[in-house]
């Protein structure tokens, strides 16, 4: 066993999915082939999502994080994952967050998250200190979510903001059964050594 050790990467769904849909499955096989470990995570009953039994599912299913972790957040989770570091991360850091279509304030043409968002409160400062590298992804037509509230999200977090052209929400119906620029910055980062 080499000195290096191997990266994580978790993966939490969006809102009105499960971890087989849009580009989760084919992300994990094609990071199996570098000997990169996926786990996707389960979110329970996604169509109408409840922030504590989010909360819950995340709990049961990152409790290994470590500085080698790299979470990979889609959607609705965006705020569920950022919550949970919040108080995970008090006394530890995490390799890595990437936040796919993030957003935090309630969204004008989804009131029915309106609940999960205000409950959903994070602590950005635990999160710029204990998340290595921080990247936000957005996509410039977005019909769920803004690309204000993107770069707000980002700003936030301090995060490297990367514009992908015409993903709509990162969805299979707007074409992202395959996300090769996702698979691309998790392959630098999980070669990149932080310190």
């Amino acid at each position: 066993m080499s000195h290096k050790t191997s990266n994580t990467v978790y993966l939490a769904h969006c809102e009105n999915a499960d971890p087989d849909q849009h580009w989760y499955l084919w992300l994990e096989q094609q990071l199996k082939h570098q000997d990169v470990t996926v786990e996707r995570i389960f979110l329970a009953d996604a169509c109408h999502p409840d922030s504590e039994i989010w909360q819950t599912c995340l709990e049961a299913q990152l409790k290994k994080l470590n500085e080698h972790s790299i979470v990979v957040a889609h959607g609705l989770s965006c705020v569920a994952v950022a919550q949970f570091l919040t108080k995970k991360l008090q006394q530890q850091t995490i390799k890595a967050g990437i936040f796919i279509a993030a957003f935090h304030e309630s969204l004008p043409q989804h009131p029915e998250l309106n609940l999960f968002i205000a409950h959903s409160t994070f602590d950005s400062g635990i999160l710029r200190q204990n998340i290595q590298r921080r990247v936000v992804l957005f996509s410039s037509n977005d019909p769920i979510v803004p690309v204000p509230f993107s770069f707000k999200f980002s700003h936030l977090l301090n995060a490297q903001l990367i514009e992908v052209t015409q993903a709509g929400h990162f969805r299979a119906e707007d074409g992202y059964i395959e996300f090769s620029q996702l698979l691309q910055i998790l392959q630098t980062l999980v070669k990149a050594e932080l310190s």
